[in-house]
């Protein structure tokens, strides 16, 4: 991958930050532009430099009509006029083409100064004006390519390492998008979650794709016995390991998402769009979908890799990322996502810590109950099967119709796990009876005889008591610790679905503990 190693540098910024595009045609000029506007800030300088015809024009125009976010904006050459100023958005941005400039005089004359005192300046042909440019200038050296004929160019930026923070990874975004054939895409953002990645999506020429960022990422957070928290959920913390379980899954028979391209250094991947149509959003549709024959097609899909897409208890996977060896959803794994409900969402209900006393006694009633768990009928459990994560596929076949992402934190356990994550949506409403026929179509597809359903009924509630203890946990820590008040809206269903599960006869000692410390009371204010 093209990289700020293999460019040339100029002497005088040569311990400075430097990035390469070896390969720039004008559609990809355009769309780098595009990227670098919503950037500027006032005070920035950036020199075009390079001879004639080698696109330092349009890259400017691209520039000025993207923060202008109008397309239609005239931008005349400054040839002959020296400089054009436009006020874009609340930014003043200064045009300068000091090919014709006489000598330093003109320069003042002109405002060429003042421009970057308060506001934003581009100059073409800056060679005339290089002992009074700033340090802190960032110059992007537009050369020919030799790579790949004469359309192609290739653009170098160098500037003050204070550029590397603001544009490193724009141009590590970019560099990729061209080496997956996708270099003239715009990129939108996506509203994220509560997880470290984050998700832009690429549209080009009518088609879309989209690009992670997931850059590799010390695990944590520490926990009070010293351990960290990562290691012990069993948390992926790089690309890699996502790339190889992708394989994995797509080869066991599951619909994942290809991956176009990746760039693991930079922790970037560029992935097949499943589009805006989740388990309960449409786009652009009329009339309302039917919310329930989609869940129904996702339990089919689950139903069907449990009956024959993976095999037992393999573990060791090779793929693009290389080997990764499967975890096992074990006790430690369990009771450290239990504890976030103790930590977080007791004191957010109640306006105090958790005694220790009731922490004691919560995790000794649960330790049967994860030996249960443990000792559950085991499949590849993807770990977050809810609405966000699984898209309607109208125009595919059988158990094609759904496709699933955030499968990167997957392991080994029980087969009951992802089935209770679709059933208890925690982000849509479910209803019992549509979550009893989903239950009970998930055993049909398994065939399961009386014994099996039993036992399958049991593991079910467990697993969707602690999957939403760990949720209400987590929404809690978002209100009080992130400020994010958006997720209180899920509380509410989070409450009836722990009821749901707390009324299997085998759950009465947990019963009795959330009922007698009132955890199914509705927090005020909600």
């Amino acid at each position: 991958m093209p990289s700020s190693s293999s460019c040339p540098s100029n002497p005088d910024l040569s311990d400075e930050w430097r990035f390469c595009f070896d390969v720039l045609n004008e559609a990809a000029s355009h769309a780098l532009a595009r990227d670098l506007a919503p950037l500027l800030r006032p005070s920035d300088v950036l020199a075009l430099d390079g001879d004639v015809g080698m696109g330092k024009s349009t890259f400017a125009r691209a520039l000025l009509r993207a923060v202008a976010r109008d397309e239609a904006l005239e931008v005349p050459s400054p040839t002959f006029t020296l400089v054009q100023t436009y006020d874009l958005d609340g930014l003043e941005l200064s045009h300068f083409d000091l090919y014709r400039i006489g000598d330093f005089e003109d320069l003042y004359e002109i405002g060429f100064v003042e421009s970057w005192e308060h506001g934003c300046a581009l100059v073409e042909w800056p060679d005339r004006a290089e002992e009074i440019l700033p340090e802190q200038t960032l110059w992007l050296h537009f050369e020919d390519s030799p790579l790949r004929g004469s359309e192609a160019r290739r653009l170098v930026l160098q500037g003050a390492h204070i550029w590397q923070d603001r544009l490193e990874r724009v141009c590590r975004k970019r560099t990729l998008l061209i080496e997956a054939d996708w270099g003239k895409a715009d990129l939108q953002a996506i509203e994220g979650d509560l997880s470290p990645r984050s998700y832009q999506r690429a549209v080009m020429d009518g088609q879309s794709a989209i690009l992670m960022d997931m850059p590799s990422r010390e695990p944590g957070p520490k926990l009070d016995d010293g351990r960290l928290y990562d290691r012990v959920a069993h948390r992926v913390t790089s690309l890699a390991p996502m790339l190889t379980i992708a394989h994995a899954l797509k080869e066991a028979g599951l619909l994942v998402p290809t991956c176009y391209s990746h760039d693991l250094g930079a922790g970037l991947a560029l992935w097949q769009d499943f589009g805006r149509e989740s388990l309960s959003q449409q786009h652009d549709a009329q009339p309302p979908v039917a919310i329930a024959q989609r869940y129904a097609a996702t339990i089919d899909a689950l139903a069907d890799f449990h009956d024959k897409g993976w095999q037992g208890d393999q573990r060791d996977l090779q793929g693009p990322g290389g080997a990764f060896c499967l975890s096992l959803y074990d006790r430690d794994a369990f009771e450290v996502e239990l504890s976030i409900f103790l930590d977080w969402y007791w004191p957010f209900l109640k306006g105090e810590a958790c005694p220790c006393a009731a922490r004691n006694h919560f995790q000794a009633l649960w330790r049967p109950a994860l030996d249960i768990l443990l000792e559950a009928e085991h499949s590849l459990v993807l770990r977050d099967v809810q609405d966000p994560n699984c898209f309607w596929l109208e125009t595919m076949s059988g158990t094609h119709k759904i496709g699933f992402i955030d499968f990167q934190d997957c392991l080994l356990g029980p087969s009951a796990y992802d089935i209770a994550s679709v059933c208890m949506d925690a982000r849509v409403t479910i209803s019992v009876d549509l979550e009893n026929h989903l239950k009970a179509a998930y055993m049909q597809h398994r065939s399961f005889d009386r014994t099996a359903q039993e036992a399958f009924e049991h593991q079910y509630a467990l697993c969707g008591l602690q999957r939403t203890s760990k949720n209400l946990g987590a929404f809690a820590r978002a209100t009080m610790s992130l400020t994010n008040r958006s997720y209180l809206t899920h509380i509410p269903r989070g409450i009836e679905y722990l009821a749901r599960c707390l009324a299997h006869p085998a759950l009465r000692d947990l019963c009795a503990f959330y009922n007698e410390n009132k955890l199914l009371d509705l927090p005020k204010g909600l």
